[in-house]
């Protein structure tokens, strides 16, 4: 018989069992293991900053853009878990951020303000939404999807309730956009424009209407044409040849000339303007080093460039209108090299959003009003708090075995010394793209558990001159793999990575380098992270996307003609996949099971490879992810299985299970 005595002994007994043995099992399992490099092993190295701090941290908010008049700021933030919409007054904001007037109940992966009232649009569960921040209730949203389209998106959004969006529409054939008109309460669909099958590229003036065009020409040549109106005809302004730049983002008024950058006829990128009438192109302003890699301009329709940025090294800035020094100005980017996005401006530019990073310090964002220079901090970063500990980013160059300099960017973890540290070599997508100095999250978390980190500009990317990408042109395996190759042996050279404890790392192209660097050079790296990463050259360039039909030059450029059985055989011969025996290190594959640009079967095809010829492999595939990774839940997961990953193959440190964990699991 059980006495009540027993029995509420029992009772405690469960109880213990049931909260206090688990949580104390959280504790054990959640006990951040030290490093086991002997370079990390010091007292000055940071504390672990968690998982969830980088990649799952509630207390975040982001993505600030103000209505058109300036009044009010969406952003986005977390409640109960989840990521959420919040609207707020521009004119009440505390240490706490805006004052929020409402907060919309549904799902939202897109939000954007109209150009004529203070109303946000809301792309949720595929419908485009006009919410009213006055009735954010998900009954009262209203549908304002363009009726009778399957894909589409905006060129131009209307400018007042009595004019039109400017759609594009690829639903009559996947390689070409066509384009259409609709009214903003998504009906009225008309047809404005059909693409000829040669327009690769549609820019609409101030009006909405079609104002510029890029027509490849059957040589491969881009046509760049002009008009005034819908009824006039279209008139040729410029042309480029396929290894020439020449980048148009807006329609000018009548009278002034097109700003572009170009690289017709010299080696680097300039800001130029060009005359419509005679074709003229004017340099306006150019580098002696580098290319000029953007203008910015704040206005949504037409108007003059009000910022340049050059990125040789650490980023330069420089005015080119009253509103773009205002803005310099108030970002006193003299003063510590300063990385900044603009997140959303009002349709006539005067009202701003911005997140700032000096010296690489965690983002803080304000508005700027342009018109009376006045400043408003909004809020700082969740990582602020911990910007003491964060690595520092520098600019490098090493020469390759041909004796090309390549550009790169190191990354040294807080409090340790540059010496014989366990090292991540990282490799951008592309490969037409580059790295750039600025505040890297990904680079932030492989620092904090303790690795240098190598980013390189390959020959082939982009922002250092034609003659530098061309020198990547058929090279993809052959030098533009040797260079990353190179920079290892130049880290281990400098005495700043340990021989023994390098991994390869990238996505995309980046993930084909890291693959291929364990299946050609074996024995250089330690380990790779090959993530949504082409495997197969020959496959990719026999299935890349429909969409990309107008483009694929460009890509041939760098791998090659498909239709050729000479460049089939290279595509062969350079791929991870016809190597894998040769791997000696350990790799870890990562991919989105939605990925329509390289599909993840690659990664799976080798794997396969890799397990049948006996080598140390690791896989994830992501559901619901694409090329690349956007949701907080596949973050969460990515980052524990690098730490891990890295932990054991190189010896960094890692802070084991996380609550994140839970939490990335369930909440989908």
């Amino acid at each position: 018989m059980i006495t009540s005595k027993k029995f509420h002994f029992f009772t405690i007994v469960i109880i213990f069992l049931l909260f206090f043995v688990p949580y104390l099992y959280y504790i054990w399992v959640s006990i951040d293991s030290g490093a086991r490099n002997s370079a990390l092993k010091v007292d000055t190295l940071p504390d672990l900053i968690s998982v969830r701090e980088f990649y799952a941290n509630t207390d975040a908010r982001w993505g600030y853009i103000p209505s058109h008049d300036g009044s009010l700021l969406a952003w986005w933030g977390v409640q109960w878990g989840r990521e959420t919409v919040f609207i707020g007054r521009a004119d009440r904001i505390d240490s706490t951020g805006p004052e929020v007037v409402s907060t919309l109940d549904g799902p939202a992966a897109t939000i954007f303000w109209s150009a004529f009232e203070n109303k946000l649009h809301v792309v949720s569960e595929g419908r485009l939404w006009l919410v009213d921040p006055s009735l954010p209730g998900r009954d009262l949203w209203i549908d304002v999807t363009p009726r009778g389209f399957l894909n589409w998106d905006f060129l131009k959004q209307a400018r007042s309730s009595d004019k039109y969006n400017v759609v594009m529409s690829n639903d009559r054939d996947p390689a070409l956009v066509d384009l259409y008109s609709v009214r903003p309460d998504g009906g009225g669909k008309e047809l404005l424009i059909r693409n000829e099958g040669t327009t690769q590229t549609w820019i609409a003036a101030a009006d909405g209407s079609p104002g510029i065009r890029v027509d490849k020409a059957e040589n491969g040549d881009r046509i760049y044409k002009i008009r005034r109106s819908l009824d006039a005809p279209w008139r040729e302004f410029a042309h480029a040849s396929p290894s020439e730049t020449l980048i148009v983002s807006s329609v000018p008024p009548t009278g002034l000339p097109v700003e572009a950058l170009s690289n017709r006829d010299r080696d680097l990128v300039s800001l130029v303007k060009i005359d419509e009438q005679s074709a003229v192109e004017t340099v306006t302003l150019s580098d002696p080093h580098t290319d000029v890699d953007q203008f910015l301009t704040f206005s949504w329709d037409a108007g003059p460039a009000d910022i340049a940025i050059i990125r040789d090294g650490y980023p330069r800035y420089v005015g080119l209108s009253k509103m773009g020094s205002a803005l310099l100005r108030l970002l006193e980017t003299e003063t510590d090299p300063t990385d900044f996005n603009i997140l959303g401006t009002s349709p006539d530019g005067r009202f701003v959003t911005i997140a700032v990073s000096k010296d690489e310090t965690p983002f803080q964002y304000f508005l700027f009003d342009l018109q009376t220079e006045a400043s408003t901090h909004i809020s700082d970063s969740a990582l602020s708090k911990y910007r003491d500990q964060l690595a520092k980013t520098k600019p490098v160059s090493f020469s390759a075995r041909d004796g090309r300099i390549i550009p790169a960017f190191l990354t040294i973890p807080h409090g340790v010394k540059p010496e014989r540290l366990p090292t991540i070599v990282l490799v951008h997508g592309g490969p037409a793209d580059r790295d750039v100095w600025q505040y890297d999250n990904q680079k932030q978390f492989l620092a904090n558990r303790g690795y240098a980190v190598l980013s390189v500009n390959f020959r082939g990317s982009t922002g250092y001159g034609r003659a530098f990408k061309e020198a990547g042109y058929g090279q993809y395996g052959k030098a533009m793999q040797d260079d990353i190759v190179d920079a290892a042996h130049w880290l281990v050279s400098q005495g700043i990575a340990d021989s023994n404890a390098m991994a390869v790392m990238g996505g995309s192209y980046g993930g084909y380098a890291a693959a291929l660097a364990m299946t050609r050079d074996p024995g250089v790296f330690k380990a790779a992270i090959a993530e949504y990463g082409v495997m197969d050259v020959k496959y990719q360039m026999q299935n890349n996307p429909f969409s990309w039909g107008l483009f694929l030059d460009g890509m041939n450029q760098y791998f090659g003609d498909p239709g050729k059985p000479d460049s089939l055989q290279e595509m062969t011969d350079r791929s991870p996949i016809s190597h894998a025996q040769n791997v000696t290190g350990a790799i870890l594959l990562t991919a989105g099971k939605e990925d329509r640009i390289v599909g993840f079967e690659q990664s799976e095809e080798f794997e396969r490879a890799l397990k049948s010829a006996g080598k140390d492999v690791e896989s994830v595939y992501f559901e619901k992810e694409g090329h690349g990774y956007r949701r907080w839940q596949t973050e969460v997961k990515r980052a524990r299985l690098l730490e891990d990953f890295l932990a054991k193959k190189l010896g960094g440190r890692t802070g084991n299970f996380d609550l994140a964990e839970i939490a990335a699991n369930y909440l989908n």
